[in-house]
């Protein structure tokens, strides 16, 4: 009877799986198809598909050719995502894990009331904060830049409630050690704090990286010129209806966030913290 339950179970997780991972797996398998078999298949004049192929025909590089050379405007949009995402997953990282040590491990007048302020934002979806911080940033005269998307986002409230978590948790005898040794509260931080999260680390980077990497109302809304637009905005955005090329560009847009990911995932996988071992 257990045996049954158990064959169940897994026929149930990988049924759930394919379903999950089919959007994934056919835009893959487009991605290799020739323009073509990719019009042949993506019939629309009844309204229906013509059908649903998961093996090219004829394994063909010719979308990639056209984003890499014929089309370079889908490889700007790439780096203009490149040039949004890195600086605010660097900076949001950075300051996040400071702020966090300080709300952590700091003593200082109104921090308990401060970190509230901090748990309120954090229940605030991003419509809400999109027109007080365009106000603030049209203040500052850094609209229509690559600025106005990577400011806002450096500083996260989520990045300092996740990482005060872990820190928090982080034994204070090691850091009171270090403090009579004469060690400065940066490098109790960056010795003793971080190699002790970097789990957290790589979940906030992660995390971070997938919604900048993705993000769709604040260019919209804070860039003006829409060459400036990141390349998430441009698949959802294609007038010509070159299937083949979004396929492609879909298969470019998911490697960085993998790439991370893959590099990661033993500190993932691994406890936020070592501090139940100390």
């Amino acid at each position: 009877m257990k045996k049954t339950k158990s064959v169940l179970k897994y026929i149930l997780l990988v049924l759930l799986t394919v379903i999950f991972l089919f959007p994934l797996i056919y835009m893959l398998a487009s991605s290799f198809m020739q323009s073509s078999e990719i019009e042949n298949i993506l019939n629309f004049s009844n309204e229906t598909f013509k059908s649903v192929d998961l093996i090219p025909n004829m394994f063909s590089l010719e979308q990639f050719y056209k984003v890499f050379f014929r089309r370079p405007e889908y490889l700007l949009k790439f780096w203009n995502s490149v040039i949004i995402t890195f600086p605010t997953v660097i900076m949001q990282v950075v300051f996040s894990s400071l702020a966090a040590f300080a709300f952590a491990k700091l003593k200082f007048p109104f921090r308990d009331k401060l970190f509230f302020i901090y748990i309120v934002l954090l229940i605030l979806p991003l419509q809400v904060t999109l027109v007080p911080n365009y106000i603030v940033l049209d203040k500052l005269n850094i609209l229509n830049s690559f600025m106005s998307v990577i400011l806002p986002g450096t500083f996260s409230a989520f990045g300092i409630c996740l990482l005060r978590q872990s820190i928090k948790y982080i034994s204070y005898s090691s850091i009171e050690a270090a403090r009579i040794d004469g060690a400065s509260y940066l490098k109790i931080f960056t010795r003793i704090i971080v190699p002790q999260i970097k789990g957290g680390l790589v979940t906030l980077t992660l995390l971070t990286f997938i919604d900048s990497w993705s993000a769709v109302e604040q260019p919209m809304i804070y860039f003006s010129d829409k060459g400036m637009y990141p390349l998430s905005i441009t698949l959802a955005d294609i007038a010509d209806s070159d299937y083949g090329v979004i396929f492609a560009c879909g298969v470019m847009f998911m490697i960085p966030p993998l790439l991370i990911y893959l590099y990661g995932e033993n500190d993932i996988r691994s406890p936020f913290t070592s501090s139940d071992k100390l």
